[in-house]
């Protein structure tokens, strides 16, 4: 249970978190490197919320400010890749705070991008998560295909062709109308560099192995740019 109270400094009041978690889910928080107050306040909210709206709800109330919002998108995608099996529960909180602000979209970005440096460290279920995970944020428009623009297509190694083999497949068994806005997106944008490579990866890597129905959507999504 979270309890916020308030302080007076001279003419100016402030809120300060008196936050008190269950001793089991502070040692969950602790065994998951939670090492900074914030993180381990987000870590226990994100584990004894209801649903998402509810952890949404929580998570305002725990006043974090400024730079240390970042915490909420860094724990959140921790938590999402790490768990057995996907969750989308994790997937619809980062949805939820990018909805209410620019700040936590680029979080989120950066999020990201630090993962897609780092591909080759994590292991294949937080791959599996990371790709569902990323497959629904793009599908849903929180982001973009325009977050790997950090990515040099024409010299990824077989680990991170594995891995995008395998989160293009997934967009490409959406709805016609889903790729064309998620390839569209990217057409009016300055980035050529990130066009081709991903027009060279998806004809040269996955074109070989995609079924009948999947080529045809291909088609669809390389008209898109």
């Amino acid at each position: 249970k979270a309890v916020v109270s308030t302080q007076s400094t001279g003419d100016e009041t402030r809120q300060v978190k008196q936050v008190q978690f269950d001793s089991k889910l502070l040692a969950l928080a602790r065994k998951n490197h939670m090492n900074t107050e914030v993180r381990r306040n987000v870590f226990c909210v994100l584990m004894s919320s209801e649903d998402y709206e509810h952890c949404f709800e929580k998570m305002l109330k725990l006043n974090i400010k400024d730079k240390q919002e970042r915490e909420i998108i860094y724990v959140t995608v921790l938590c999402a890749l790490k768990c057995k099996t996907y969750n989308p529960y994790y997937t619809s909180v980062i949805k939820k705070f990018c909805e209410l602000s620019k700040n936590y979209q680029i979080t989120t970005q950066f999020s990201i991008w630090d993962r897609l440096k780092d591909l080759k460290s994590l292991n294949a279920r937080k791959k599996g998560n990371f790709i569902l995970l990323l497959a629904s944020l793009i599908t849903s428009k929180t982001i973009s295909l325009s977050v790997f623009k950090i990515v040099n297509f024409a010299e990824i190694g077989s680990d991170e062709v594995d891995f995008f083999k395998d989160l293009f497949r997934k967009i490409l068994n959406l709805s016609e109308v889903l790729i064309t806005e998620i390839f569209g997106r990217l057409q009016p944008l300055p980035l050529d560099n990130l066009k081709n490579g991903i027009k060279v990866f998806l004809k040269h890597f996955l074109k070989p192995e995609i079924n009948a129905q999947e080529k045809k959507n291909l088609k669809i999504a390389l008209k898109c740019f």
